[in-house]
């Protein structure tokens, strides 16, 4: 259950990779990538978690492929050292945290101490993540106690990432409620990973269950991806309406900047993030149709993307032929480890 010699000779090349063409650009585009990989690769371990934890079975057909990501997060601690190290050198990181990088450094802002935790809360997340995938799977001892550390991990880690790679940008803006809305969302990632998978590895999923044991998991899976497009709702509209009712300017700024920029940016994203699983997934033909649901995964994450444009955009260089060929580059890694790092049940699991 340990990496995968192919799962690491693609860090070592996507790494490179990324490393050389940094190098010769300037702008945000890494950053943008981590923002949404970081939500897709934790979100699927913290779903088995929740299930762990409440001694759930349903679960059990996508914990193998579900796992699978958690050596993500060591390719994203990478990347973010390859991110720091290259902006810092070049001067893009201090353009693009402007705003507290002139005369508002603190304790906690101050670019080495961003630059050191960020890394270590990722590398962390890989540590936690492997050990809770090891003991899930075997169906160990430690599996309650361990889930729980790794969402006490994803927690802290999303809110972490949330205040310094997005609300750090509209410093002085400080809210509370950010954190939760990122680890929501990446939660909300993780079921459309499993949406994906559910289409993708459906051949894999009935060969080891029944395809009658299969539909229910996929049934229940898919119950929890249209509760989390009301949830992920729920979680925008405190934001907005914490900001709106306050008037505040230091909270105002970080929207109205982006509507004069994106007004329909914003409302595609509420279409794309909630109205259209919300309506689709209320049928039960569609919640057990591999495809339909695959393509309400991919929905789901265009509208994760657009929103890190609506967030990042007005502060940071988004070129979009540099965005595409570094979100193919981690894309391509993020493939790669899906593919190679399967881990097979144990028989007292898959039973």
């Amino acid at each position: 259950m340990g990496m995968n010699s192919k799962v690491l000779l693609a860090f070592v090349l996507g790494a490179v990779a990324l490393g050389v063409f940094e190098f010769f650009t300037h702008g945000g585009s890494l950053l943008y990538c981590l923002m949404f990989f970081v939500a897709v690769s934790q979100g699927p371990i913290t779903i088995m978690a929740a299930a762990d934890i409440v001694s759930a079975k349903w679960h059990h057909p996508y914990k193998s492929v579900m796992f699978s990501m958690r050596h993500m997060n060591l390719f994203l601690a990478i990347a973010f050292a390859i991110f720091f190290g290259i902006s810092m050198s070049n001067g893009s990181f201090e353009e693009i945290f402007v705003n507290w990088m002139h005369g508002h450094q603190t304790a906690w802002l101050n670019p080495e101490f961003f630059g050191i935790r960020n890394v270590v809360l990722l590398l962390l997340a890989w540590l936690v993540s492997n050990k809770f995938a090891k003991t899930s799977l075997t169906n160990g001892k430690g599996r309650t106690p361990w889930a729980l550390a790794w969402v006490f991990t994803f927690v802290i880690g999303q809110t972490i990432y949330a205040f310094d790679w997005v609300m750090s940008l509209q410093y002085p803006w400080i809210s509370t409620l950010f954190g939760a809305y990122f680890f929501v969302e990446a939660f909300y990632s993780g079921l459309a990973l499993a949406a994906v998978f559910t289409f993708f590895k459906y051949q894999h999923f009935i060969e080891n269950y029944s395809e009658k044991s299969f539909k229910k998991s996929q049934m229940d899976m898919m119950t929890l991806f249209f509760g989390f497009s009301v949830f992920w709702a729920y979680q925008f509209f405190s934001q907005y309406i914490v900001i709106w009712y306050g008037n505040i300017p230091e909270e105002v700024a970080f929207i109205k900047q982006r509507l004069d920029m994106f007004s329909g940016l914003l409302y595609m994203v509420i279409v794309i993030m909630f109205v259209i699983p919300f309506i689709t997934l209320l049928f039960r033909s569609n919640k057990s149709n591999p495809k339909f649901v695959m393509g309400i995964g991919f929905l789901v994450w265009s509208g994760i993307l657009l929103e890190r444009v609506f967030m990042l955009a007005p502060h940071a260089d988004l070129n979009p032929v540099i965005t595409l060929v570094e979100f193919l580059i981690m894309s391509g890694v993020f493939y790669w480890v899906i593919k190679n790092q399967n881990d097979p049940l144990p028989q007292s699991v898959n039973s």
